[in-house]
C-alpha cells in the first residue's frame, strides 16, 4: 500500500515499532489504568469563535488583559503583511493541550517557521502514535509513579512505555536514512515525511510542517527522546554508519534562511534557547556577509522575571541594542502564563482570517537547491 504526500508524491507505507511490553503485577496494572485514563484535551481553535469578541473587549481594559488583546490584534494585523512569521516555542506546550493549536496554525498559514525545544517533538510523536497525556494532581507520589513506569509533568502524566515507543520510532526513522550529519531541520523534515507515510498515526506538528513546507529548527535536539533515539542508533551502528545532528550546520542554515526570507516577525512563547536562536539568526546572517532585515514585529508571552538578566525574561526591546530587532519594532510583551494566553491569541487570528486565509510562505523550499 502506498501513501500520497504533499505534491502528489507516492510512497510506500511504513509501520511504527510496537509499544514495549511491561512487567506489572495485576494490582500495578490496575493502578496504571486508573492513572492513565483522563486525557488532556487538545485546544481546537475552530471551536472558539467567541475569542475574537472576548479579546476585543479585553483590549478596552487594563493590565495583562489589555496586553493580550493588543498582542492578538498585532498578530492578526501583521499576518496580512508581506513577511515571514517565525514562532519560537518553549515549554511543555504540546502535552498541555497546545499541540493542536500549532497544527491548526500551520495548516492555515499562520506560521512560516518553527524554532522549538526538543521535548515538544517527544510529545508530538507520542500523540501521533496514538497515545495521550493524562490529567493528574501535581501532588502525586513520584516514587510510586517511577515503579509503575509513569512519568509526570506537573499536573499531567504519560506512559513511559509509550515514550519508549517514541524512542524506537526515532531509531527506525534514522535507520532508514543515509548515514551522515544532518541539521535538526533536515532530520525533522525526514520525520515529517515518515509520518506522512506511516500506518495508523494521527496528524502531528511534524507532518503538518512537512506537508505545508514549514521548516522546524530545534537547536537542542539531543535534549529529548529524539536524542535518546539517535544515541541508541549511533551505538548500534557506529559513528561512520549512522545519523548525527550538526548544530553548527543548523545555525548556518537558519542564518541563510533569515537572509533570504526578507522581512520577518516573531511570536515568542516562553523563552530559552529557541527565543535567542530566532533573534541571533539576524546577527549570524550579518556575520556571513548578508544584510538581513531585522525582525519587524514581536510578541512575547512569558512569566519570567526580567530583573535577573536571564534570557527568558529579557524583553524584545532589549534585543534592539544587539541589532537583532528593528529599532522601530512593533512589539507587545504579555506577562502571562502561556496555556492561557497562547491559545486565545492564536484563536483570535485564526477566526479573524477564516474568510481570507493567509497564503503560506513555504520557506522550506529555500533548501531544495541549497548546500551548506
Amino acid at each position: 500500500m502506498s501513501a500520497v504526500a504533499a505534491g502528489g508524491e507516492s510512497r510506500e507505507r511504513v509501520t511504527p515499532p510496537p509499544v514495549p511490553a511491561g512487567d506489572f503485577t495485576p494490582a500495578q496494572q490496575a493502578r496504571r489504568e486508573e492513572l492513565l485514563h483522563d486525557p488532556v484535551r487538545q485546544f481546537r481553535v475552530a471551536e472558539h469563535p467567541g475569542t475574537v469578541q472576548l479579546l476585543d473587549a479585553m483590549r478596552g481594559g487594563s493590565f495583562q488583559g489589555r496586553q493580550l488583546g493588543e498582542a492578538a490584534a498585532l498578530f492578526e494585523r501583521q499576518s496580512h503583511a508581506d513577511l515571514g512569521i517565525i514562532w519560537s516555542l518553549a515549554g511543555s506546550l504540546f502535552s498541555a493541550g497546545m499541540r493542536q493549536v500549532v497544527i491548526d496554525s500551520i495548516r492555515s498559514g499562520l506560521a512560516d517557521l518553527l524554532i522549538c525545544t526538543g521535548a515538544l517533538f517527544e510529545q508530538d510523536m507520542l500523540e501521533a502514535l496514538g497515545h495521550s497525556h493524562y490529567r493528574c494532581r501535581p501532588d502525586m507520589d513520584d516514587g510510586e509513579l517511577q515503579e509503575l513506569l509513569v512519568d509526570r509533568v506537573y499536573d499531567h502524566l504519560l506512559d513511559e512505555l509509550a515514550l519508549r515507543q517514541v524512542d524506537a520510532t526515532y531509531i527506525q526513522i534514522a535507520d532508514g536514512m543515509e548515514p551522515g550529519r544532518y541539521s535538526s531541520r533536515a532530520f525533522l523534515a525526514k520525520c515529517g515525511r515518515w509520518l506522512a507515510s506511516a500506518e495508523g498515526v494521527q496528524d502531528s506538528v511534524l507532518q503538518a510542517a512537512f506537508e505545508m513546507e514549514v521548516p522546524i529548527f530545534v537547536p537542542a535536539l539531543n535534549d529529548c527522546s529524539v536524542g535518546v533515539g539517535l544515541v541508541m542508533h549511533q551505538a548500534q551502528r557506529g559513528l561512520d554508519n549512522s545519523v548525527g545532528i550538526d548544530s553548527i550546520r543548523d545555525f548556518h542554515e537558519l542564518a541563510e534562511l533569515k537572509a533570504w526570507a526578507g522581512d520577518t516577525g516573531l511570536l515568542v512563547v516562553g523563552g530559552g534557547v529557541p527565543k535567542n536562536y530566532a533573534q541571533d539568526a539576524v546577527i549570524a546572517a550579518e556575520m556571513l556577509g548578508h544584510t538581513p532585515c531585522r525582525h519587524r514585529f514581536g510578541i512575547q508571552l512569558s512569566v519570567a522575571d526580567v530583573r535577573d538578566g536571564g534570557l527568558s525574561g529579557s524583553t524584545l526591546r532589549e534585543a534592539i541594542s544587539w541589532g537583532k530587532n528593528d529599532r522601530e519594532i512593533e512589539e507587545v510583551m504579555v506577562w502571562g502564563e502561556v496555556s492561557i494566553a497562547f491559545p486565545l491569541l492564536v484563536a483570535y487570528a485564526w477566526h479573524k482570517r477564516l474568510e481570507q486565509p493567509r497564503q503560506p510562505r513555504r520557506l522550506a523550499r529555500f533548501f531544495d537547491d541549497q548546500s551548506f
